[in-house]
């Protein structure tokens, strides 16, 4: 049966002489704030985040327990998300508070470190603890510490240092789970949800991991993107059948029509749910693989809600992360452009309210008020579209320049700051937008590009002139890939694009991708699936898109078996089954399902 992990459990939360250290990811009430799960593999840590966007959100509240009586210091570990711009503005302040008394205000380190906040009266027994968010703007907080020492300085900080202090604390490795499998497939996207789903159908016992709560990835109701790319083509017909059963009835596109309840994120869920041979494990992290020779033998899960880590073993892993986070840690091959890259999006919409609501100044965001952007007066977007329908689009799009892996909090807080600095200026600046209210905005960013893990073939756009023989993955979409928009060069004065042009080539498509782009080629047992499989980054352009995602997820989940059936590795269903491998794929019968929005584009 379908294990689903729900629920938020403090584990070792007894101070018990002179220290405790709470993660604030564990809280038994997250109230308003939001649970940032993205960073913790480069900054050490999982998070809060007072995502209010420029109101103030609900406290976040837990309790823990002590056995003793008496005054402690009380810390926190926080970051002043703008610093890397203004580092003397402060827009994300929240406190402590502890029992009722307020500590001191935090918000104000330049990197992820400790803050003072003051003094609490700890009594023996049941204690209540909550953060109280300020601004509404961003506040973070990782970690809260209640300790007798004095000596702030003597605190572990930088992201491997903290995230051993946490492990240290909060977990009893003693205590770890082990579980056994046939086939682990880690990420919870479309990728790896369709993987997932096809080899448990097919006989192969299987566990799908994903990092937060909801699956779907891009596709779910935390980002709000709709699925891009076309499904079930001859004579692979039946491919894109479970990408079906996860497709959403209808799509908001952009603007306020783009609700949380398009993404049917409880459907995608069931589906997963009601399958016998699958185990899902919901709110758990990559953290680490053991690796022998060249085959992982086991991946070990933080299971952030319980402070407790779990260990996977099996012969067959895919990685569908994304970034490529298990195949990196493994040792694979891959390949990561860290400038000229396509870039992340955060969107988000305003809506009307009626009724002529201030917005607070945000001098720390990007100053756009002498800038003409999409959205703006009549200032006409790439589409020819103007006003409302411009703002928060996928072309608000930052990181194109920076480490797509160890900057993506900064890209993302980039994403965040474009998105304040227009909107005050609208509302600040030009008095525009009267009964307008900013109402939405993904607190996740939609990533298009990381890692690129190398396969026996690495598929290049010049190679779509070719058809190779594993060739099965359908793709549909344009090379499409996203570059600096020119015309607003002028808003690009701290260094950091955030507004971008799609630069399209179109094909005669169906091209059918190769098999041997799903799998590493020297981790022998790593099958990949997603946007981080074995393609260029020009070629990228076009095998990025879910649904294209969706059917290598399938093609994997079907090679699983075959894996199974000859207890062979991803490879050998190449090398020495790959006629019966694509026969089987040819004889899946289509099944005609219901597709929303373009499929070709």
């Amino acid at each position: 049966m379908v294990k689903n992990v729900k629920g938020c459990v403090m584990k070792n939360n007894i101070l018990k002489s002179n220290e405790l250290l709470i993660p604030t990811i564990s809280f038994d009430s997250l109230g308003g704030w939001f649970a940032d799960t993205e960073f913790l593999l480069t900054e050490g840590v999982c998070y809060l985040m007072a995502h209010g966007l420029g109101n103030v959100v609900e406290n976040a509240k837990t309790t823990f327990d002590s056995d003793v009586t008496g005054i402690f210091h009380v810390y926190v570990y926080t970051y002043n998300w703008v610093a890397p711009w203004h580092n003397d503005m402060y827009p994300g302040l929240f406190r402590t508070v502890i029992n009722g008394k307020e500590g001191e205000i935090s918000g104000h380190t330049e990197h992820w470190g400790w803050e003072d906040c003051g003094i609490a009266n700890i009594k023996k027994g049941k204690n209540t603890l909550e953060l109280e968010d300020l601004t509404g703007f961003e506040g973070r907080c990782a970690f809260v510490l209640v300790t007798k020492n004095n000596d702030i300085s003597s605190l572990p900080s930088g992201p491997k240092k903290i995230m051993e202090f946490y492990l240290n604390s909060c977990i009893d490795e003693d205590e770890t789970k082990t579980i056994n499998t046939e086939f682990a497939v880690i990420g919870g996207g479309f990728a790896g949800m369709c993987s997932a789903l096809a080899a448990a159908r097919s006989g192969v016992k299987t566990i799908l991991v994903q990092d937060r709560l909801v699956v779907g990835g891009n596709n779910s109701s935390e980002v709000r993107v709709w699925l891009g790319g076309g499904t079930n083509y001859e004579p692979f017909a039946g491919l894109g059948n479970i990408v079906g059963e996860f497709e959403q009835k209808e799509i908001g596109h952009y603007g306020s029509v783009n609700q949380a309840k398009l993404y049917e994120d409880e459907k995608k869920l069931s589906i997963l749910e009601k399958e016998k041979n699958l185990t899902l494990l919901l709110g758990h992290i990559l953290i680490d693989s053991e690796v022998d020779g060249s085959r992982i033998v086991s991946a070990t899960l933080l299971d952030y809600r319980n402070n407790r880590l779990v260990k996977i073993e099996a012969p067959l892993f895919t990685d569908a992360t994304g970034d490529g986070n298990l195949a990196a840690m493994s040792g694979a091959d891959y390949e990561v452009t860290t400038n000229g890259h396509m870039g992340a999006s955060n969107l988000w919409h305003i809506k009307k309210t009626g009724i002529d609501k201030p917005f607070k100044r945000c001098p720390w965001a990007v100053d756009l008020s002498s800038v003409a952007f999409p959205g703006r007066a009549d200032i006409k977007d790439i589409y020819g579209h103007e006003r409302e329908f411009s703002l928060g689009c996928w072309f608000w799009e930052s990181g194109m320049t920076e480490d797509p892996i160890e900057k993506a909090e900064y890209a993302r807080d980039m994403n965040f700051r474009a998105m304040y600095g227009a909107w005050d200026t609208l509302k600040n600046v030009d008095n525009d937008y009267k009964g307008y209210e900013l109402a939405f905005s993904a607190a996740i960013a939609g990533k298009r590009e990381s890692r690129r893990i190398l396969g026996d073939l690495v598929l290049t756009k010049a190679d779509f002139k070719y058809t190779f023989p594993d060739a099965c993955v359908a793709t549909t979409w344009n090379f499409d890939v996203h570059y600096p928009d020119k015309r607003f060069y002028s808003a690009f004065h701290e260094g950091d694009a955030f507004l971008t042009m799609d630069c399209r080539e179109v094909f005669q498509g169906p091209y059918f991708l190769p098999y041997r782009i799903l799998y590493s080629r020297n981790i022998d047992n790593l099958f990949v699936a997603g946007r981080c499989v074995s393609v260029s980054h020009d070629a990228s352009g076009t095998a990025r898109v879910m649904r294209t995602c969706g059917i290598m997820g399938e093609v994997v989940g079907y090679a699983a078996m075959v894996c199974k059936k000859y207890s062979c590795a991803p490879r050998a269903v190449y090398r020495e089954h790959l006629e019966e491998f694509l026969s089987y794929l040819k004889s899946i019968d289509k099944k005609e399902v219901h597709k929303v929005g373009n499929t070709v584009v």
